[in-house]
């Protein structure tokens, strides 16, 4: 039994080699995801959070209602009426300029006109 292990005519290939090709694999795979644009949707899975608010919509939400605050109280019809469509999560939702996540009444504009909630009451 011990002479048929004794003589060895295969290749042996060390463990650090299987290592490295499995590294460099991987490292091709993520390159081709980058370079076929198949990466911008995988991370969006990665990074979205179930819950969370789309910043870029909360961003413009509250520029639009800023700019609406810099009319002043005349604007309040406005302020008070105008929702915006915000995704959380998978779905969107309609809010509007005092209400969450958006909350203008902390801008700057609106803060000088008194523009908040509790004046759309």
């Amino acid at each position: 039994m011990s002479r048929i292990f004794s003589n060895k005519k295969g290749a042996e290939i060390n463990i650090t080699t299987i290592i490295v090709i499995i590294l460099a694999i991987l490292v091709l795979v993520i390159l081709a995801l980058y370079f076929t644009g198949g990466m911008k949707s995988l991370w969006g899975k990665i990074t979205s959070v179930k819950g969370s608010w789309d910043q870029t919509d909360v961003e413009n939400a509250q520029a639009n209602c800023d700019s609406i605050c810099a009319g002043g109280q005349i604007m309040k019809d406005t302020f008070c009426g105008r929702t915006f469509s915000v995704k959380k999560g998978n779905e969107t939702l309609s809010v509007p300029c005092y209400g969450e996540p958006v909350h203008a009444e902390k801008l700057e504009y609106c803060k000088q006109a008194g523009l908040n909630a509790d004046s759309c009451s």
